[in-house]
């Protein structure tokens, strides 16, 4: 893994070439690891101070537990620095993995342009992100309420929907990453050498 890493970082600007099924995988999961990492950095300091505060509301009940934990979300911003460090994780995402897609792109035989599809996904899945900021923790709190009222999922059902295109890209990305490469030269170059 640590060798498709330094290879791509290597060549983070470099779209021409082929890359192999393995490399490509090994870094875009280093990708994806150094997400968790961030995301859980970001949240965790915040997450054990609402976990202290639900504990002391868990003699009330599982209704008492959710409105605590969401209260107590809301009041230390959780939800919206999610969006935000999800956000940033987003566009640390495209400098990170678009030359890489690129390549691995060519050694499938498909043209670099087909970056543009999850690029595309990826980017208009950032404007609902960014769109939904400063209202998330009312949103939060009206799909609770309208929960605890015995009402439908509507407000949430939006929000999945939402988080769901972001999901597309990354699937895209995964098929491209997985198809098969050409065992012999292509118009992009030579078959990539192992790492």
């Amino acid at each position: 893994m640590f060798a498709a890493i330094g290879y791509n970082l290597k060549r983070l600007f470099d779209v021409k070439g082929r890359d192999g099924r393995r490399t490509f995988l090994l870094y875009a999961l280093a990708v994806v690891l150094l997400n968790i990492l961030v995301m859980l950095a970001v949240i965790f300091p915040a997450m054990a101070a609402v976990f202290t505060e639900v504990s002391s509301a868990a003699k009330s009940g599982p209704e008492a537990i959710e409105a605590a934990a969401l209260d107590a979300m809301i009041q230390r911003g959780v939800p919206g620095t999610m969006v935000r460090t999800s956000l940033a994780l987003g566009l640390l995402n495209i400098i990170l993995l678009s030359a890489a897609f690129v390549r691995r792109s060519h050694d499938s035989g498909l043209p670099g342009l087909i970056l543009v599809v999850p690029l595309a996904i990826h980017l208009v899945w950032m404007f609902f992100a960014f769109r939904q900021v400063d209202g998330l923790s009312s949103s939060m709190r009206a799909a609770a309420d309208i929960k605890q009222a015995g009402g439908g999922a509507g407000l949430q059902t939006a929000m999945i929907a939402q988080d769901a295109i972001g999901w597309v890209a990354v699937l895209t990305v995964l098929a491209i990453g997985m198809i098969k490469s050409q065992p012999s030269p292509n118009q992009y170059g030579d078959v990539p050498a192992p790492l």
